[in-house]
Protein backbone atom coordinates (compact mmCIF):
# COMPACT_ATOMS: atom_id res chain seq x y z
CA UNK A 1 0.00 0.00 0.00
CA UNK A 2 1.39 3.38 -0.97
CA UNK A 3 1.43 6.46 1.25
CA UNK A 4 -0.71 9.48 0.48
CA UNK A 5 2.24 11.55 -0.70
CA UNK A 6 1.07 14.41 1.51
CA UNK A 7 4.44 14.85 3.27
CA UNK A 8 6.16 15.13 -0.12
CA UNK A 9 3.64 17.74 -1.22
CA UNK A 10 4.21 19.75 1.95
CA UNK A 11 7.99 19.71 1.41
CA UNK A 12 7.60 20.67 -2.26
CA UNK A 13 5.25 23.49 -1.36
CA UNK A 14 7.78 24.77 1.18
CA UNK A 15 10.56 24.68 -1.41
CA UNK A 16 8.43 26.48 -3.97
CA UNK A 17 7.62 29.23 -1.48
CA UNK A 18 11.25 29.82 -0.45
CA UNK A 19 12.25 32.59 0.22
CA UNK A 20 8.86 34.30 0.08
CA UNK A 21 7.35 31.71 2.42
CA UNK A 22 10.49 31.27 4.51
CA UNK A 23 9.52 33.85 7.08
CA UNK A 24 6.14 32.19 7.60
CA UNK A 25 7.91 28.91 8.38
CA UNK A 26 10.50 30.49 10.71
CA UNK A 27 9.88 31.92 14.16
CA UNK A 28 10.68 35.61 14.45
CA UNK A 29 11.81 37.31 17.65
CA UNK A 30 10.79 40.89 18.39
CA UNK A 31 13.80 42.83 19.60
CA UNK A 32 11.83 45.41 21.57
CA UNK A 33 8.81 45.41 23.82
CA UNK A 34 6.90 47.57 23.36
CA UNK A 35 7.76 47.59 19.66
CA UNK A 36 9.38 50.87 18.61
CA UNK A 37 11.58 50.03 15.62
CA UNK A 38 9.97 46.86 14.31
CA UNK A 39 13.39 45.14 14.24
CA UNK A 40 13.04 41.36 14.42
CA UNK A 41 15.54 38.54 14.06
CA UNK A 42 14.90 35.04 12.72
CA UNK A 43 16.65 31.99 11.29
CA UNK A 44 19.01 31.99 14.30
CA UNK A 45 22.06 29.74 13.84
CA UNK A 46 24.30 29.17 16.90
CA UNK A 47 23.04 32.34 18.58
CA UNK A 48 20.13 33.33 20.81
CA UNK A 49 17.72 36.20 20.20
CA UNK A 50 19.07 37.81 23.38
CA UNK A 51 22.52 38.05 21.72
CA UNK A 52 21.33 38.82 18.17
CA UNK A 53 18.87 41.61 19.01
CA UNK A 54 21.36 44.12 20.49
CA UNK A 55 23.52 43.83 17.35
CA UNK A 56 20.53 44.22 15.02
CA UNK A 57 19.23 47.20 17.02
CA UNK A 58 22.68 48.81 17.03
CA UNK A 59 22.90 48.55 13.25
CA UNK A 60 19.38 49.95 12.88
CA UNK A 61 20.22 52.84 15.24
CA UNK A 62 23.47 53.57 13.40
CA UNK A 63 21.82 53.46 9.97
CA UNK A 64 18.84 55.65 10.86
CA UNK A 65 20.89 58.29 12.69
CA UNK A 66 21.60 60.12 9.41
CA UNK A 67 20.80 59.87 5.69
CA UNK A 68 24.53 59.58 4.97
CA UNK A 69 24.71 56.38 7.01
CA UNK A 70 21.83 54.84 5.11
CA UNK A 71 23.73 55.66 1.92
CA UNK A 72 26.86 54.10 3.47
CA UNK A 73 24.98 50.86 4.22
CA UNK A 74 23.47 50.13 0.82
CA UNK A 75 22.81 51.37 -2.68
CA UNK A 76 20.33 50.46 -5.40
CA UNK A 77 20.85 49.08 -8.88
CA UNK A 78 18.07 50.60 -10.97
CA UNK A 79 17.15 49.73 -14.58
CA UNK A 80 16.30 53.45 -15.01
CA UNK A 81 16.03 56.41 -12.59
CA UNK A 82 12.23 56.08 -12.50
CA UNK A 83 12.10 52.34 -11.78
CA UNK A 84 12.46 50.41 -8.53
CA UNK A 85 15.70 48.51 -8.28
CA UNK A 86 17.62 45.90 -6.34
CA UNK A 87 19.73 46.65 -3.27
CA UNK A 88 23.42 45.94 -2.90
CA UNK A 89 25.53 46.40 0.21
CA UNK A 90 28.21 49.06 0.45
CA UNK A 91 29.00 48.24 4.08
CA UNK A 92 30.15 44.66 4.59
CA UNK A 93 31.08 44.68 8.29
CA UNK A 94 29.53 46.19 11.40
CA UNK A 95 31.05 45.76 14.87
CA UNK A 96 32.79 42.54 13.84
CA UNK A 97 29.72 41.09 12.11
CA UNK A 98 29.71 40.31 8.40
CA UNK A 99 26.73 41.77 6.53
CA UNK A 100 25.30 40.09 3.45
CA UNK A 101 22.19 39.68 1.34
CA UNK A 102 20.95 36.13 0.83
CA UNK A 103 18.71 35.23 -2.09
CA UNK A 104 17.47 37.06 -5.13
CA UNK A 105 16.16 39.45 -6.26
CA UNK A 106 15.99 41.53 -3.08
CA UNK A 107 17.70 39.26 -0.61
CA UNK A 108 17.26 38.70 3.07
CA UNK A 109 19.56 40.75 5.28
CA UNK A 110 21.99 38.42 7.10
CA UNK A 111 24.48 39.15 9.90
CA UNK A 112 27.11 36.49 10.62
CA UNK A 113 30.25 35.97 12.68
CA UNK A 114 32.02 32.64 12.83
CA UNK A 115 29.41 29.89 13.02
CA UNK A 116 26.72 32.29 14.29
CA UNK A 117 24.26 33.97 11.97
CA UNK A 118 20.78 35.45 11.90
CA UNK A 119 18.50 37.33 9.54
CA UNK A 120 16.95 40.71 10.23
CA UNK A 121 13.61 42.23 9.26
CA UNK A 122 11.96 45.39 10.43
CA UNK A 123 11.25 48.97 9.51
CA UNK A 124 14.16 49.17 7.06
CA UNK A 125 14.81 45.51 6.35
CA UNK A 126 14.62 44.02 3.83
CA UNK A 127 16.41 46.88 2.11
CA UNK A 128 14.07 48.97 0.00
CA UNK A 129 14.84 50.30 -3.49
CA UNK A 130 11.40 51.57 -4.51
Amino acid sequence: MRGSGLPVLVVLAGLLLWPSGALALTKTHECQRPVKTGVEVYHLQSITAARACPVALALFGWETSSPARQDALYGCNRPSPEQAGYPYLRLHRFRGWKLSLFGKPYGEFVMSRGSSSFRVIGTDFPLNCT
